[in-house]
């Protein structure tokens, strides 16, 4: 069994969160803090079954194809700044490593 290991950033005004669970099943999540109480609204969530793991699709200026993170079907548009951040991440944490 895996460690949970996780990825922040902010994306575009709010918080992206990446995840793998100990059972090394993968969460990404965009949300923010709103109001006086700072409380949490989410904006996207997706899981996926223990062994997929996400991927990132960089961004193409040929065709204005903005950069992604995949997670099964559910997609999350990044900055292109942030996918080589990702992809290193989860070139250390994909495979069940832990820093």
């Amino acid at each position: 069994m895996s460690v949970q290991v996780e990825f922040t950033a902010k994306c575009f005004g709010a918080n992206l969160g990446l995840s793998r669970r100990k059972d090394n099943s993968w969460c990404m999540s965009l949300h923010t803090f709103v109001g006086k109480s700072r409380t949490h609204r989410s904006i996207a969530f997706a899981c996926a079954r223990p062994g997929q793991v996400p991927r990132v699709d960089a961004a193409d200026a040929d065709t204005d194809t903005p950069a992604a993170l995949w997670l099964g079907s559910a997609c999350i548009d990044l900055p292109a700044s942030l996918a080589p951040k990702i992809q290193a991440f989860l070139a250390e944490h994909a495979n069940g490593g832990a820093a």
